[in-house]
């Protein structure tokens, strides 16, 4: 199963974010959405980074009174980790788990076009797995033809 088939199904919404906004902003539409992450987009609509909810409690323990007020630029993570439509899913959760985070923004040819999640990736594998489960079951009572 490749991230194009997850995708599919799970279609191409990305929430994005200005790198200038302030972290309010980005608290806000996180919250709104009820999702985990925001693309961080430049000016010129390049992709400059990625900020989490774990990027912005790292900025409200170092600076409590005033987070919220500073630009998503100063608090998201710079070096972005992506998926490419092609990739295996076991790569994508092997990249996901070995660096421990949780999405990971699809790009084709350098534009964006979908973003996973891990739980994503687990419910694709677990449903891969309970259809071979099926047809093995189906194979072994005579039931495949």
């Amino acid at each position: 199963m490749k991230v194009r088939d997850i995708l599919k199904n799970k279609g191409p919404e990305v929430f994005t974010i200005g790198e200038d906004k302030p972290l309010r902003d980005a608290v806000d539409v996180l919250a709104r959405n009820n999702i985990g992450v925001l693309i961080v987009i430049s000016d010129q609509g390049k992709i400059d980074g990625i900020i989490s909810e774990r990027d912005i409690l790292k900025a409200c323990s170092n600076n409590p009174e005033a987070f919220l007020n500073l630009p998503v630029r100063d608090c998201m993570t710079k070096k972005l980790l992506i998926a490419e439509p092609d990739d295996e899913i076991d790569y994508v959760q092997k990249i996901m788990t070995d660096n421990r985070i949780r999405h990971l923004p699809v790009l084709n040819n350098k534009i964006l076009v979908g973003l996973i999640s891990i739980g994503d990736v687990v419910k694709a594998q677990l449903s891969d797995k309970i259809y071979e489960n099926k047809y093995l079951m189906d194979y072994i009572s005579g039931n495949v033809r």
